[in-house]
Protein backbone atom coordinates (compact mmCIF):
# COMPACT_ATOMS: atom_id res chain seq x y z
CA UNK A 1 0.00 0.00 0.00
CA UNK A 2 1.29 3.42 -0.89
CA UNK A 3 1.04 5.63 2.17
CA UNK A 4 -0.33 9.10 1.62
CA UNK A 5 -1.23 11.89 4.05
CA UNK A 6 -4.76 10.40 3.99
CA UNK A 7 -3.66 6.90 5.02
CA UNK A 8 -4.90 5.98 8.48
CA UNK A 9 -3.59 3.23 10.75
CA UNK A 10 -4.98 1.12 13.53
CA UNK A 11 -4.18 -2.06 15.39
CA UNK A 12 -6.98 -4.61 15.09
CA UNK A 13 -8.07 -7.87 16.58
CA UNK A 14 -11.13 -9.90 15.71
CA UNK A 15 -12.57 -12.75 17.79
CA UNK A 16 -15.54 -15.07 17.56
CA UNK A 17 -18.09 -14.95 20.40
CA UNK A 18 -19.49 -18.39 21.11
CA UNK A 19 -23.08 -17.62 22.17
CA UNK A 20 -25.64 -14.92 23.04
CA UNK A 21 -24.89 -15.06 26.77
CA UNK A 22 -21.21 -14.32 26.12
CA UNK A 23 -22.17 -11.58 23.65
CA UNK A 24 -24.37 -9.87 26.27
CA UNK A 25 -21.59 -10.22 28.87
CA UNK A 26 -19.18 -8.43 26.56
CA UNK A 27 -21.76 -5.68 25.86
CA UNK A 28 -21.99 -5.12 29.64
CA UNK A 29 -18.19 -4.87 29.90
CA UNK A 30 -18.15 -2.30 27.08
CA UNK A 31 -20.94 -0.28 28.73
CA UNK A 32 -18.89 -0.12 31.94
CA UNK A 33 -15.94 1.31 30.00
CA UNK A 34 -17.84 4.05 28.17
CA UNK A 35 -21.19 5.70 27.59
CA UNK A 36 -20.20 6.47 23.97
CA UNK A 37 -22.41 3.83 22.35
CA UNK A 38 -24.43 3.41 19.17
CA UNK A 39 -25.98 0.65 17.06
CA UNK A 40 -25.31 0.76 13.32
CA UNK A 41 -26.75 -1.35 10.49
CA UNK A 42 -24.07 -1.96 7.86
CA UNK A 43 -23.85 -3.67 4.51
CA UNK A 44 -20.33 -4.10 3.14
CA UNK A 45 -19.88 -5.00 -0.52
CA UNK A 46 -16.38 -6.32 -1.23
CA UNK A 47 -14.88 -5.99 -4.69
CA UNK A 48 -12.32 -8.07 -6.55
CA UNK A 49 -8.89 -6.47 -6.16
CA UNK A 50 -5.33 -7.73 -6.60
CA UNK A 51 -3.93 -6.36 -3.33
CA UNK A 52 -5.57 -5.63 -0.01
CA UNK A 53 -9.33 -5.22 0.20
CA UNK A 54 -11.82 -2.75 -1.19
CA UNK A 55 -15.32 -2.46 0.25
CA UNK A 56 -18.24 -0.13 -0.09
CA UNK A 57 -19.95 0.31 3.27
CA UNK A 58 -23.61 1.21 3.05
CA UNK A 59 -24.71 3.05 6.19
CA UNK A 60 -28.18 4.17 7.27
CA UNK A 61 -28.83 7.88 7.87
CA UNK A 62 -25.30 9.00 7.00
CA UNK A 63 -22.84 9.04 4.13
CA UNK A 64 -21.63 5.69 2.92
CA UNK A 65 -17.91 4.92 2.67
CA UNK A 66 -15.54 3.37 0.15
CA UNK A 67 -12.77 1.80 2.22
CA UNK A 68 -9.49 0.49 0.81
CA UNK A 69 -7.33 -1.36 3.32
CA UNK A 70 -4.46 -3.72 3.82
CA UNK A 71 -4.12 -5.96 6.84
CA UNK A 72 -2.29 -9.25 7.23
CA UNK A 73 -4.50 -12.31 7.77
CA UNK A 74 -2.98 -13.39 11.08
CA UNK A 75 -4.42 -14.00 14.53
CA UNK A 76 -3.92 -11.45 17.26
CA UNK A 77 -3.18 -7.73 17.09
CA UNK A 78 -2.21 -6.59 13.59
CA UNK A 79 -1.63 -3.35 11.72
CA UNK A 80 -4.34 -2.18 9.34
CA UNK A 81 -3.65 0.69 6.95
CA UNK A 82 -6.66 2.22 5.26
CA UNK A 83 -8.13 5.12 3.32
CA UNK A 84 -11.78 6.16 3.45
CA UNK A 85 -13.77 8.08 0.86
CA UNK A 86 -17.21 9.38 1.89
CA UNK A 87 -19.95 9.11 -0.75
CA UNK A 88 -23.51 10.34 -1.13
CA UNK A 89 -24.05 8.05 -4.11
CA UNK A 90 -23.22 4.52 -2.92
CA UNK A 91 -25.58 2.75 -5.34
CA UNK A 92 -24.06 4.49 -8.36
CA UNK A 93 -20.52 3.84 -7.10
CA UNK A 94 -21.39 0.19 -6.48
CA UNK A 95 -22.70 -0.17 -10.04
CA UNK A 96 -19.54 1.39 -11.46
CA UNK A 97 -17.16 -0.77 -9.43
CA UNK A 98 -19.20 -3.90 -10.12
CA UNK A 99 -19.02 -3.23 -13.86
CA UNK A 100 -15.24 -2.67 -13.72
CA UNK A 101 -13.91 -5.21 -11.22
CA UNK A 102 -16.82 -7.33 -9.98
CA UNK A 103 -18.12 -8.20 -6.53
CA UNK A 104 -16.31 -10.72 -4.34
CA UNK A 105 -19.04 -10.92 -1.70
CA UNK A 106 -21.21 -9.12 0.80
CA UNK A 107 -21.38 -8.87 4.60
CA UNK A 108 -24.49 -7.65 6.43
CA UNK A 109 -24.19 -6.86 10.12
CA UNK A 110 -25.53 -5.01 13.09
CA UNK A 111 -22.66 -3.29 14.86
CA UNK A 112 -22.75 -2.25 18.50
CA UNK A 113 -20.10 0.47 18.54
CA UNK A 114 -18.41 1.68 21.70
CA UNK A 115 -15.61 4.26 21.83
CA UNK A 116 -13.16 3.87 24.72
CA UNK A 117 -10.29 6.38 24.60
CA UNK A 118 -8.69 5.69 21.21
CA UNK A 119 -10.20 2.23 20.81
CA UNK A 120 -13.30 1.42 18.79
CA UNK A 121 -15.01 -1.62 20.29
CA UNK A 122 -17.26 -3.44 17.82
CA UNK A 123 -19.66 -6.12 18.98
CA UNK A 124 -21.01 -7.44 15.71
CA UNK A 125 -23.95 -9.65 14.80
CA UNK A 126 -23.07 -10.88 11.31
CA UNK A 127 -25.81 -12.36 9.14
CA UNK A 128 -25.23 -16.07 8.39
CA UNK A 129 -22.03 -16.09 10.47
CA UNK A 130 -22.59 -15.34 14.17
CA UNK A 131 -21.34 -12.87 16.74
CA UNK A 132 -17.90 -11.29 17.01
CA UNK A 133 -15.86 -8.76 18.92
CA UNK A 134 -13.42 -6.46 17.18
CA UNK A 135 -11.04 -3.83 18.55
CA UNK A 136 -9.60 -1.04 16.44
CA UNK A 137 -6.95 0.92 18.30
CA UNK A 138 -6.78 4.13 16.25
CA UNK A 139 -3.17 5.28 16.03
CA UNK A 140 -2.05 8.88 15.82
CA UNK A 141 0.76 9.49 13.31
CA UNK A 142 3.37 9.68 16.08
CA UNK A 143 2.19 6.51 17.86
CA UNK A 144 3.99 3.23 17.26
CA UNK A 145 2.59 -0.13 16.31
CA UNK A 146 3.94 -1.48 19.60
CA UNK A 147 1.98 1.13 21.57
CA UNK A 148 -1.25 0.19 19.80
CA UNK A 149 -0.53 -3.51 20.29
CA UNK A 150 -0.14 -2.95 24.06
CA UNK A 151 -3.57 -1.31 24.17
CA UNK A 152 -5.11 -4.14 22.11
CA UNK A 153 -3.61 -6.73 24.46
CA UNK A 154 -4.99 -4.85 27.50
CA UNK A 155 -8.43 -4.79 25.90
CA UNK A 156 -8.20 -8.51 25.16
CA UNK A 157 -7.54 -9.12 28.87
CA UNK A 158 -10.46 -6.89 29.95
CA UNK A 159 -12.86 -8.74 27.60
CA UNK A 160 -11.36 -12.18 28.33
CA UNK A 161 -10.48 -12.95 24.70
CA UNK A 162 -8.69 -16.28 24.36
CA UNK A 163 -6.31 -17.24 21.56
CA UNK A 164 -8.79 -19.92 20.45
CA UNK A 165 -11.42 -17.21 19.85
CA UNK A 166 -9.27 -15.21 17.41
CA UNK A 167 -9.93 -15.16 13.69
CA UNK A 168 -7.43 -14.16 11.04
CA UNK A 169 -9.16 -12.43 8.15
CA UNK A 170 -12.29 -10.48 7.37
CA UNK A 171 -15.87 -11.60 7.97
CA UNK A 172 -16.13 -12.15 4.23
CA UNK A 173 -13.30 -14.70 4.39
CA UNK A 174 -15.26 -16.61 7.04
CA UNK A 175 -18.45 -16.49 4.95
CA UNK A 176 -16.63 -17.77 1.85
CA UNK A 177 -15.15 -20.81 3.66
Amino acid sequence: MIETPNTLRNIEIKARITDNTEFERKVKIAKKLTTNYSVIKQRDVFFNVTTGRLKLRFLENTKSQLIQYQRPDVEGPKLSQFTILQTDEPEKLCQMLTACIGIKGEVVKTRHLFIHNQTRIHLDEVKNLGTFLEFEVCLQPEQTIEYGTEIANEMMNIFDIRKDDMIQGAYLDELLK
